[in-house]
């Protein structure tokens, strides 16, 4: 997270005191684990899965994408501080100890949202749930539905492009919903980063079956270190930690512009970030150009 704060130039809010205040981000992945870095801002951790109490996490990845979002750092005297390290966290647990998970459950979790939303001030959500190609249409309609509704609701949703690159039109419902701000990893060429974690290329590309620009942003997501289970860090690497990393970003600018609907945010991104080009999207998500 050192790195990955240094190249979207972090240190630009943070060194205003902007740390995401008040910005509650939920999250629909594996959990979260306890961690000394999330202390006191997890508003609620509701399981979909085995309808566990406690705070936990059996897989790793909502936890690490958790640090990314909005880590204190505290466990590391700073290094691996998240993106907005004062927001806070709606934890719903939709996807078991493989990382798998169904549309049911995650339906289930949308239905929580919508009727607690106003409740819990959700503002933004972060889903990293890719769904395969083979999923049934029926399936995949429904799941689309559900996604549209939380933002059609006021929640500001941010997707994963998915892992499936580079071929074009490779991005994974739900990132291709027109809507979304649809998020890839800028550095899933950088071989030396890779360090055989995942494929070369792997970020999903664009554009859509239906002719749509996604991933519309681009930050880092190859080997970002961030909270683990077991209390300290872990490196990971995945367009899924790129979509934490804008999540984190936008709570910031969630404290900057409180009364921003999804849509005004999305098009505050548009008319900031074409300014630098990305490879494939509108731009990278820098807060140089943000603030």
């Amino acid at each position: 997270m050192e790195r990955v704060r240094t190249l979207v130039h972090a240190q630009l809010p943070h060194g205003e005191g902007i740390y995401g205040k008040d910005s509650v981000v939920a999250i629909l992945d594996t959990g979260i684990a306890l961690h000394n870095d999330f202390r006191g801002r997890i508003v609620i951790f509701k399981d979909f899965v085995n309808g566990r109490q406690g705070l936990y996490d059996d897989n790793g990845h909502g936890t690490h994408l958790a640090g990314i979002i909005g880590g204190s750092g505290v466990q590391s005297k700073g290094k691996y501080t998240g993106m907005a390290p004062e927001c806070k966290f709606v934890i719903l647990k939709v996807l078991d100890v493989m990382g798998n998970g169904d549309i049911a459950t995650v339906i289930r979790a949308v239905e929580w949202l919508l009727k607690n939303q106003k409740r819990l001030n959700i503002r933004f959500l972060n889903i990293s749930i890719g769904m395969l190609p083979q999923t049934r249409r029926r399936e995949q309609a429904a799941f689309v539905d559900a996604i549209r509704r939380l933002w059609d609701a006021g929640i500001c949703v941010v997707a994963a492009s998915g892992n499936n690159g580079p071929a074009k039109s490779s991005v994974t419902v739900p990132g291709t919903i027109p809507e979304l701000i649809t998020v890839g990893s800028m550095d899933d060429e950088e071989q030396i980063l890779l360090r055989g974690s995942m494929h070369l290329g792997y970020s999903g590309k664009g554009p859509t079956a239906g002719c749509v620009t996604k991933p519309e942003i681009l930050a880092p997501g190859t080997h970002i270190v961030s909270c683990s289970t077991l209390g300290n860090y872990v490196s990971k690497s995945g367009s899924s930690m790129a979509t934490a990393v804008v999540s984190g970003g936008l709570a910031i600018l969630g404290e900057l512009y409180p009364e921003f609907s999804p849509a005004e945010m999305k098009l505050f991104l548009y008319s900031k970030l074409q300014r630098r080009k990305g490879k494939n999207g509108w731009g990278i998500f820098d807060f140089s150009e943000l603030i």
